[in-house]
């Protein structure tokens, strides 16, 4: 890519450090930063057009993750674009653009804002050639997400309506993409999620209480995980470090009930390593366990560091 943006003397940018690339990646700090490695200035409609096209050229064998608000250059490309502001406009951290008429908008970063209404996108010659038929969306018409719990660049948690039975239930669905947060250990966001599949099925085996997996399933090149929702409310919200009070008999009354789940678990082979408020569910005197991608066996110790704040 190097040689090309030198030719075009064009201005560009990449994140300083691999570190700060995967912070990038995870969607924490901005799920519209999701999959930019480099991002590329280009002065002309001309020039944008010529870029386009050389730097495909140049990746077309690559992979990379989905950026989650940009238009992609064609069918299969790593290559994305959108027209947006260059710096944030005061308050707006997203800075403005404007129209033909000099009105000031803010610049969206969501689905369907890469393009403006008052733009002719150039590059739909281009995809209108390679992309053909799009699809309705990717759960359809089994499944009916109404709720994101969670979007990052490993992908989305989802609360859902399953339309694969009578009557219909509601159900949690987990997405894994490929190359989404791509850990050092070569695992992507569609590893984790089949690999979490492989480990509620041994756990709800020996006992534990994790949810059902109802169906696995591949569409779009992501994975994609239907679990049964877990009724009742979690230990503390998500984000939640303690209780608004704090009282020791009632943490020993749930400590003495969670530590013969966890001492099965550990018989059973498996450390969870995610045992955290948000992560625990009571329900009429109960616990249920929830998410399982970071669990590694009770052996393993050539393992990545895995844990919450």
């Amino acid at each position: 890519m190097r040689p090309i943006l030198r030719v075009h003397d064009v201005l560009f940018k990449v994140p300083a450090s691999l570190e700060f690339l995967s912070r990038l990646n995870s969607g924490l700090s901005g799920f519209s930063q999701v999959g930019k490695f480099i991002t590329i200035y280009p002065r002309t409609k001309s020039e944008a057009l010529e870029l386009g096209h050389n730097l495909h050229a140049a990746t077309d064998q690559l992979h990379g993750p989905e950026i989650p608000f940009d238009e992609r250059y064609r069918m299969g490309s790593i290559v994305y674009y959108r027209y947006g502001s260059f710096r944030p406009d005061g308050a707006n951290v997203n800075g403005t653009i404007r129209d033909p008429a000099g009105k000031s908008h803010s610049d969206k970063r969501a689905f369907g804002g890469a393009v403006p209404a008052w733009i002719e996108d150039p590059f739909q010659r281009t995809k209108a050639k390679a992309n053909g038929v799009r699809a309705v969306g990717p759960l359809a018409p089994d499944y009916l997400p109404f709720k994101v719990i969670s979007q990052r660049g490993k992908g989305g948690v989802y609360e859902a309506i399953d339309f694969s039975v009578s009557p219909a239930r509601v159900v949690i669905i987990k997405e894994g993409r490929p190359h989404g947060e791509t850990a050092w250990d070569g695992l992507d966001g569609f590893a984790r999620v089949s690999r979490e599949a492989r480990v509620l099925r041994v756990l709800r085996a020996a006992g534990i209480p994790v949810p059902e997996i109802f169906r696995e399933f591949n569409r779009d090149r992501n994975r994609y995980l239907v679990l049964e929702k877990i009724e009742g409310r979690p230990l503390l919200p998500r984000n939640r470090t303690q209780p608004t009070r704090i009282s020791w008999r009632r943490a020993q009354k749930f400590l003495e009930q969670l530590e013969p789940v966890l001492a099965r678990m550990h018989a059973a082979g498996w450390v969870w390593r995610d045992c955290k408020p948000s992560h625990i569910f009571r329900d009429r005197g109960a616990i249920r366990l929830i998410d399982f991608e970071g669990a590694v066996g009770i052996n393993q110790t050539e393992v990545l560091p895995w844990g919450s704040r």
